[in-house]
């Protein structure tokens, strides 16, 4: 799967293994945490494709945000398909281990060019996308 041309995601390894667990992949949210710079590299360009809002993501009844979008590109990496999550409200974050923390410095420029971290709705912060 190529990323869209114009856009990019960079967000760290930190946030992708905070968002699996978040959303009860705890398996994979550990495999993150060991993923090397090539891995990480492929789900950045997986979830540039998955921010537009026009792509169907298994998420139904919420708002799909960032935390999904990682969730999902990780799932979709690691297991070679897309399939639901576990999870599609989070965890509570005070019930996160220490390890899957979001390194909050390496978070500041969660880039999508235009986004934010974490929790900003999926798609254009101005044009949230249709909940799902």
């Amino acid at each position: 799967m190529k990323g869209r041309a114009s856009f990019s995601v960079h967000m760290p390894v930190t946030m992708i293994a905070a968002s699996l667990w978040d959303c009860g992949e705890d398996e994979l949210a550990e495999r993150a945490l060991a993923m090397d710079p090539d891995d990480h590299a492929a789900i950045q360009r997986i979830a540039a494709v998955y921010e537009d809002r026009n792509y169907p993501l298994p998420v139904e009844g919420q708002r799909i945000t960032h935390r999904h979008v990682a969730a999902l590109a990780a799932i979709a990496y690691f297991e070679g398909s897309l399939r639901p999550l576990a999870r599609t409200r989070r965890r509570p974050e005070k019930q996160r281990p220490a390890r899957f923390a979001p390194d909050p410095i390496a978070c500041e420029p969660w880039q999508a060019t235009d986004a934010k971290c974490e929790d900003e709705p999926h798609g254009h912060p101005h044009r949230p996308g249709p909940a799902r």
